[in-house]
């Protein structure tokens, strides 16, 4: 143990060197992330397998597990979107990144305190889950992990984005101890920064095998995972504290929602204006487009002489125009992304009902990595296979191919779970054990297998796709567009728990019974996942009418490449000749000429 301390003493100290001045201060400083990564790896599979420890160790119905595990995954995708505005706008990465790591520790403490004991739960455990400190924990853990994905993240992996070494560098020969390498001259910085960011996917991936170990040989001991997920998260923290003074003042900044609401009711306030674009051809990059005409008076600054337009909300630059229309023209292309939160929600809450009432020979475990290395099997399989050579036919991104093939994938991941529960079912009728809420179905859990891989493919496609359409087509998309793609799997998660309900109330008004019972034994989970296939097909056809029109070619720069920011400037014309003063007001227009603020 101290010759692994030495060790990572040298390397720190290494990285921290002052006469390694080819390595930026941001960069080196990554290091103080290391042990968040860890924990972020080594809660993988805690909250992922959430629904065995409600229905298991709390022996809750099977309604109300999916309820809460739905509940808690939405809302932590969703807040998302209101961390990314306050960290913008007043906390900044790091203080929020403290933040978020005390309160997911904390709650995770309060989720260990809430296991109980050797005596077991009793039945009515819903109810008697408000004498302990279960839903104090997990409301914590919900704002502690939404808060931390985000400034985790953008302090660690977004530090070591690479950026490609010239090509016009010559290849030198480096001695580092008794290994050599071959490197660009000019290139240590790149070097460096791939050194960096495979020792994070190493902290990464040591935490994830870590709690695969613990899952594996100690699956049901939850008091334990909680408890070294905290431990593991709060040792980070401190470790990212030591690392806090180094760094420079935060740095607040704008982001497309506020803007996006700036120009709303700036739009509104001015709705009364009407005018003409009249700029000169060499301003044409500057112009406002006559899509969405009505959110165009909010870049008409009234008075010239006031300047504080801005701050009042009042006045907003043609960029900012640009990305609200930008912006509201994705909202019916992001609403068939819905279903695929909804679809990916069975994979944390019914298939791991179904495993846990299988008998053993596959872990649940490994089915779960399965169902990772298809995710980034079929990923990189579409990138090399269809992805460029999509581009290079028709010149622009092929998301939307992506994302049409992951939601086709969802309908073979449902039909395919379908038939694989009514299989069960019928073994468990079988034996004459389908009345026993606790037993095990005479067949392997490698049956599930399938699944997982299609659930996988399908998040490796529609899920990547998603994430790659925001990031083409949102303004700032290197920061926003995780965040919209997790608000919508989110969203998508928490519908699932409203069309849970319908298909609750019709089974119950048409068949007389419920197709969600207390257990996954007593239900129906074999006609739930028609009925969401129904619902993925359906999506289908919706999304490649709304694909098939959607234009590919709105992609807009990056803010921070904007050399000036144009505003317009009302004037009101001028007329020679005399006339009715009524007729005049009728007849008067606008004209809105650049003026470069700075």
């Amino acid at each position: 143990m101290g010759t692994w301390i030495w060790i990572w003493i040298c390397i720190c100290g290494g990285f921290l060197c002052p006469k390694w001045k080819w390595f930026r201060w941001p960069e080196r400083l990554v290091i103080f992330t290391f042990g968040l990564v860890f924990s972020k790896g080594l809660m993988a599979l805690v909250l992922q397998n959430l629904s065995s420890f409600l229905t298991d160790s709390l022996n809750l119905k099977l309604k109300e597990a999916t309820t809460i595990v739905n509940l808690q995954e939405g809302l932590r995708n969703m807040l998302q979107i209101c961390v990314a505005l306050c960290i913008d706008a007043y906390l900044g990465y790091r203080w929020m990144l403290i933040l978020s790591s005390l309160l997911y520790s904390a709650g995770l403490f309060l989720l260990a305190l809430s296991v109980p004991g050797g005596e077991g739960c009793p039945s009515n455990c819903f109810k008697e889950l408000k004498h302990t400190s279960f839903w104090e924990g997990l409301t914590l853990v919900v704002v502690g992990g939404a808060a931390q994905v985000i400034p985790l993240c953008a302090l660690s992996f977004e530090q070591t984005r690479v950026a490609k070494s010239p090509e016009d560098c010559e290849p030198a020969r480096v001695q580092v101890g008794c290994f050599r390498f071959t490197v660009k001259i000019g290139g240590w910085r790149y070097f460096l920064q791939k050194v960096i960011r495979w020792l994070l996917f190493v902290f990464l991936i040591m935490g994830s095998l870590t709690s695969v170990f613990c899952f594996f040989f100690y699956y049901d001991a939850w008091q334990q995972h909680f408890v070294q997920s905290a431990v593991a998260i709060f040792i980070g923290l401190l470790w990212f504290l030591c690392g806090f003074p180094f760094y420079g003042p935060r740095r607040l900044q704008p982001s497309p929602l506020s803007i996006m609401l700036r120009t709303l009711i700036a739009a509104w306030r001015k709705r009364h204006l009407k005018y003409q674009i009249n700029l000169d051809e060499e301003d044409q990059n500057h112009s406002l487009t006559d899509h969405l005409e009505l959110l165009n008076s909010a870049a008409v600054k009234e008075s010239p002489a006031d300047d504080n337009l801005r701050t009042r909300w009042r006045l907003c630059t043609v960029t900012e125009v640009e990305q609200t229309k930008l912006l509201l023209d994705i909202i019916p292309m992001s609403a068939t992304f819905i279903v695929y939160g909804m679809v990916k929600s069975l994979g944390n809450t019914f298939f791991i009902e179904q495993a846990d009432t299988m008998r053993g020979g596959t872990p649940l475990v490994l089915l779960q990595l399965i169902q990772l290395i298809s995710q980034s099997a079929v990923n990189k399989g579409y990138k090399m296979v269809l992805g460029k050579r999509i581009q290079r036919i028709k010149r622009q991104y092929s998301d939307g191919v992506k994302i049409g093939i992951g939601m086709l994938t969802s309908i073979l991941c449902c039909a395919v779970a379908s038939q694989v529960e009514s299989k069960r079912l019928k073994a468990l009728k079988k034996k004459g054990l389908l009345d026993n809420p606790e037993a095990k179905a005479p067949m392997s859990a490698s049956w599930l297998l399938l699944q997982f891989i299609f659930l996988g493919a399908m998040e490796g496609l529609a899920g990547d796709g998603i994430l790659n359409f925001f990031g083409h087509y949102v303004p700032d998309s290197r920061r926003y567009a995780p965040v919209f793609t997790s608000s919508l799997t989110g969203f998508g998660t928490i519908l699932s728990i409203g069309f849970i309900a319908i298909i609750d109330y019709y089974s119950r008004f048409r068949y007389k019974e419920s197709w969600i019972g207390e257990s996954v034994n007593e239900s129906r989970l074999d006609l739930i996942y028609r009925a969401y296939a129904m619902l993925a097909v359906l999506n289908c056809f919706i999304y490649a009418y709304v694909a098939s029109s959607y234009s590919y070619d709105n992609i807009i720069g990056r803010p921070e490449n904007e050399q000036e920011i144009p505003v317009l400037e009302v004037q009101h014309q001028q007329e020679t000749a005399a006339g009715d003063q009524q007729n005049k007001q009728e007849q008067e227009e606008y004209q809105l000429q650049r003026m470069p603020v700075r």
